[in-house]
């Protein structure tokens, strides 16, 4: 059944939970004066209420021990916290020492989380590095890097290095052109001095099938960077939108990038006032044609919005604004319905809408019982949205009574689950860091598995360019599309 009323305010907010509070959310997001009424959430999913934070997450990381450290920006950067999923409420995580603002992140292999970068001022970036302990809440500082970095992205290798690029140095050199890989082996610094390029602010970066590190975005043409030696970059090719600063990219499979939003104009400045395009593209690294195409538009156009990997292999879209304001100003356009790709069928589906505006400076992560964390934002009060998928409510989870904690590449393990019959996917997700709409380290992994006596034999993959060492949420995914709460596994540096 459909119903036809004219598009309402969008200041209008759902009521706790009601079919008519999701249906004028939705009509005041832009879908249109007609909207089938089907609010029901094994079919749109469902929000939890705002509930407040110490700060704003303006950076988000899922650590190891289950918990999401989050921090804020300019002066109150320095001020971590440790926000438990099962109780929704923050502790002061310890203190770096520096402004931690506007910095790369990545987890290394044994969970720790190694920070590049950070804020003296407004594009003026620190050369200085850390890593965070999540299991002793303790810093560590590292050798500063080869100059500042304001916005770099940091990404993890196939060895358990960490490549980090781009991120600006001040307002005279500018961009710092440098590629520099931190070595696990010595906790030192390698350049990659003969791969200097300009890139824009956090590129958007993952590693390829082949080792090197695809650039996916958000400037227009893409390339491979070798990190052996001193680097160096072979181009891909130029996606068909252009530029697409303020958009988003996930690689939802090993070497299959989906980026999508964004605008033409720049980051910062008068060209950051563009209205955002709806567009969508995907790239396969692993095709012999190497080449962007264009893949169904989202229903809305976004630019500040988040994309988020879900267990089952879906993306999630969450926030953003449809305006062509400023980068800085306030929407006046803001999208409330999040909405889901599924790469199987090429499709975007309308998901339930929250009820405060992401935008420039949100955040939104997976956590490990398949729900999804959507937080930040500026010009909103400091506060945290959890969102629980359809599959969350199409019947009874899946479960595991047992996985091992740590697993070697090549290896097949057994999961102990009395569902195993009813199992169609197993999937696995690393821990991730996500900072203003670069999720850096996103990927997902199809598992090959076989039922056996009392559960299923896992293979984990043999190439650590398929998926890099470090911490994962292990999902088991039933036929009705329902996955099991994670189990979380450490994958070992290959010898």
């Amino acid at each position: 059944m459909t119903h036809c009323r004219p598009i309402l305010s969008r200041r209008l907010r759902p009521s706790a939970g009601t079919v008519l509070g999701w249906l004028l959310v939705l009509l005041g997001s832009g879908l249109g004066s007609c909207l089938p009424v089907q609010a029901q959430p094994a079919t749109l999913g469902q929000w939890s209420g705002p509930t407040s934070l110490a700060y704003r997450a303006i950076h988000a990381h899922l650590l190891p021990t289950g918990k999401v450290m989050y921090w804020q920006s300019y002066a109150k950067a320095d001020f971590p916290q440790l926000w438990d999923p099962s109780t929704r409420t923050s502790s002061p995580a310890a203190q770096a020492g520096f402004n931690i603002f506007c910095n790369g992140g990545a987890f290394l292999a044994d969970g720790r989380l190694l920070l590049a970068g950070g804020h003296l001022a407004d594009n003026v970036g620190l050369a200085t590095a850390t890593i965070y302990d999540p299991f002793t809440n303790a810093w560590s500082r590292q050798p500063d890097m080869n100059a500042g970095r304001w916005y770099p992205t940091a990404v993890t290798l196939g060895n358990g290095d960490v490549l980090v690029v781009s991120g600006m140095v001040d307002t005279t050199v500018g961009m710092n052109l440098l590629p520099q890989v931190w070595q696990r082996a010595t906790g030192t610094w390698r350049s990659l001095t003969t791969a200097q390029l300009l890139h824009p602010y956090y590129p958007y970066m993952f590693l390829a099938p082949d080792g090197r590190v695809f650039i996916a975005g958000p400037a227009q043409k893409s390339r491979l960077l070798g990190t052996s030696g001193t680097g160096g970059y072979d181009v891909v090719g130029n996606n068909r939108f252009g530029s697409r600063n303020w958009g988003s990219a996930v690689m939802y499979e090993p070497g299959k990038v989906l980026i999508m939003g964004g605008i033409l104009g720049d980051f910062y400045g008068p060209t950051s006032a563009a209205a955002p395009t709806k567009t969508a593209e995907a790239i396969d690294l692993t095709s012999a044609t190497r080449r962007w195409n264009y893949v169904a538009p989202m229903a809305f156009a976004r630019k500040h919005h988040n994309a988020t990997l879900l267990p089952d292999g879906t993306v999630l879209v969450t926030g953003g604004s449809r305006g062509s304001e400023d980068t800085n100003a306030p929407s006046p356009s803001p999208v409330y319905a999040a909405e889901m790709w599924n790469p199987a069928t090429n499709t975007w589906t309308t998901l339930a809408p929250n009820a405060v505006y992401r935008g420039y400076h949100a955040t939104a992560l997976l956590l490990p019982d398949g729900r999804v964390l959507s937080t930040g934002g500026d010009h909103v009060a400091a506060n945290a949205e959890v969102y629980s998928p359809p599959y969350l409510f199409k019947g009874a989870r899946p479960t595991m009574t047992s996985a091992p904690t740590t697993v070697n590449y090549g290896q097949t393990f057994v999961v102990a689950t009395p569902d195993a019959a009813s199992i169609t996917q197993v999937t696995w997700i690393p821990f991730t860091s996500v900072t203003h709409t670069n999720s850096m380290g996103q990927r997902l992994n199809r598992l090959s598995f076989t039922p056996t006596t009392g559960g299923l034999q896992v293979t984990v993959p043999a190439s650590p360019n398929l998926a890099p060492p470090g911490y994962y949420m292990l999902f088991i995914v039933n036929s009705s599309g329902v996955p099991a709460v994670a189990r979380t596994l450490r994958l070992n540096v290959q010898p």
